[in-house]
């Protein structure tokens, strides 16, 4: 059933009533949590379990994913030979983070391996050919991306032609022709066995790096950094919370489990640059949440490599005590810089937005290549329209791309993939570089698809019923543990029907506070709500309101 808002539509969709007794009855909770919990797709009992008791050791086998016992056999015959071994990164949270964790693994093992974080605004994304002559110069004969290099054919075979082995670990969309590499391992490669689609990429790298130290380390060992030692699991958890919060991955499934245990990981981190981190920031000491870990510790990895293969990131989260604190400081100074840039550039997108636009928005643009995909996402999320910001610069264009729910721009790219000279991303995130010279017509390809694939929009869902008679302290409580919420995983949308004045009174009589205004109801209406329990008290946001067309009783719904 479909609802009109006063902001947006909405779907209401029925549930059955067995699984939602079955929900209720295996997890202990209201029958209205146990609609909220079907409506999100979880159908059976031990699923409903599974969300409000999350935790890694409910992880699926590691060896369903494709290509491990590749990357072990790889690996192994590394360390065996004495090869010279790089993880080749990318410059975002994600990529940072999972880079930490492959090398430490790899030092752990043993390993002769060094790290290498392309630089976005110089270098681009994924391997190019001047990174690779240089590892080839250096006697590298092993790459392992994290994060990065699905669609990275052409530059993966160069590197065959050097004697360079690569082993991908990625989790971006897969492209119609994988790269020659000796392993894939990405879980939305199509035919595994792996239940749960949606990794981060350093939660496909912490994955991988935990089966090789399964694997190997009776072989091999006794490298690396004294203090992580027999801590190395835990504080590589609290990697895979950073940056799975900060790469906004549905935050559902083995992402939940991961990130509810990285978050526990984080306040116990003996990780001198996370601790340093945590100081500078406020949170030492107390617990930190979903929202802390985006705002304060995801967002300093905004402007950190320096084209040389180096990111000032990384080496916080590899540095002794000595060093961290002088890093964190420089990278909260950057952050802030990155924030005065950001906000400049949103400024000069705004002013070049068509009043009388097209259904895409393709813009040319001179802004700092690190705050175009924070523009483009902001122009996206305000225009409800797919936006690409393109950037030229000696005679090539990088480009950011972002789409609304329901828009997949990877499929729209791959239509004109020969435009490009590469691409690659996710279904609402991508970007690509291209010549200057075939800017025109990809504007004009693009145009072309957007009119015969336009954006339909996606109404938000409306999880279940409950009247405003029905709220109690409890009920707001099992809301609040379905948490934390994210991408992917919003809080509870509930509907009030029927809503007057008398009962919005009633409720604030019965200890209920509205966070939001309530509107003035001249009839019954239906109001859009969520539920926040604090220190008892039962909070409530008004999110919309839909007209009632047939009066519902007082008691509004039940």
């Amino acid at each position: 059933m479909i609802l009109d808002g006063g902001s947006r539509s909405w779907s209401l969709e029925p549930a059955d009533p067995a699984v939602i007794d079955e929900i209720a009855r295996s997890a202990g909770v209201s029958v209205t949590t146990a609609r909220v919990i079907a409506a999100r797709g979880l159908l059976t009992g031990a699923e409903a379990v599974r969300l409000l008791n999350p935790g890694v050791e409910s992880l699926p086998d590691v060896r369903s994913l494709p290509d491990v016992e590749r990357v072990v056999e790889r690996v192994k015959r590394a360390l065996d030979e004495g090869e010279r071994i790089v993880v080749h990164g990318h410059d975002d949270a994600d990529g940072v983070t999972a880079s930490v964790i492959m090398v430490e693994a790899l030092l752990k093992l043993g390993a002769t391996v060094d790290s290498y974080i392309p630089d976005r605004r110089t270098e681009g994304h994924g391997l190019n050919r001047v990174e690779l002559d240089g590892f080839a110069a250096r006697g590298v004969t092993l790459v392992i991306t994290v994060d990065s290099c699905v669609s990275d054919r052409d530059d993966i075979a160069y590197g065959n032609s050097l004697g360079i082995d690569t082993v991908v670990t990625d989790h971006h969309e897969i492209p119609p022709e994988l790269p020659p590499a000796v392993a894939i391992v990405n879980a939305k490669l199509p035919d595994i066995d792996y239940p749960y689609r949606y990794l981060a990429g350093v939660g496909v790298a912490w994955r991988v790096s935990e089966l090789l130290l399964e694997e190997l380390s009776g072989k091999h060992g006794g490298g690396g950094a004294a203090w992580y030692g027999s801590t190395w699991d835990d504080e590589a958890l609290a990697l895979v919370a950073i940056g799975s919060i900060a790469d906004r991955v549905p935050l559902t499934g083995d992402n939940r489990d991961m990130v509810v245990d990285g978050l526990k990981a984080v306040m116990r981190s003996e990780r001198p640059g996370l601790k340093a981190l945590l100081a500078e920031t406020g949170l030492a000491g107390g617990e930190v949440t979903h929202d802390d870990a985006r705002e304060f510790l995801g967002s300093i990895f905004g402007r950190t490599s320096n084209g040389r293969g180096g990111n000032t990131a990384y080496d916080l989260f590899v540095a002794s005590d000595e060093e961290a604190q002088d890093i964190v400081r420089e990278l909260v100074l950057e952050r802030n810089e990155w924030r005065q840039s950001a906000a400049a550039a949103w400024k000069k997108v705004k002013a070049l937005v068509p009043e009388d636009s097209e259904s895409v928005l393709v813009i040319d643009i001179d802004i700092p290549i690190d705050v175009m995909g924070a523009a483009t996402s902001r122009l996206a999320e305000h225009s409800g329209k797919p936006v690409i910001l393109i950037r030229r610069k000696n005679g090539d264009a990088t480009a950011e791309a972002r789409g609304p729910v329901g828009y997949n721009i990877v499929e729209a790219f791959r239509s004109m993939s020969e435009l490009f000279l590469n691409y690659g991303g996710h279904p609402r995130a991508a970007g690509f570089s291209i010549e200057s010279a075939k800017i025109p017509l990809f504007r004009e390809r693009m145009l072309e698809y957007a009119a015969a694939n336009p954006p339909t929009p996606v109404p938000r869902q409306i999880d279940a019923e409950l009247a405003f008679a029905g709220i109690t302290a409890i009920i707001a409580g099992e809301m609040d543990a379905l948490g934390p919420f994210g991408q992917g995983w919003s809080r509870p949308t509930l509907l009030a029907r029927g809503v007057t004045d008398s009962v919005a009174d009633a409720a604030r009589d019965a200890g209920i506070r509205f966070r939001t205004p309530v509107p003035r109801m001249r009839r019954p209406i239906d109001l859009v709500y969520r539920l926040r329990l604090s220190d008892g008290i039962v909070f409530v946001s008004i999110v919309d309101t839909i007209e009632t067309h047939e009066t519902t009783p007082a008691g509004d719904s039940a």
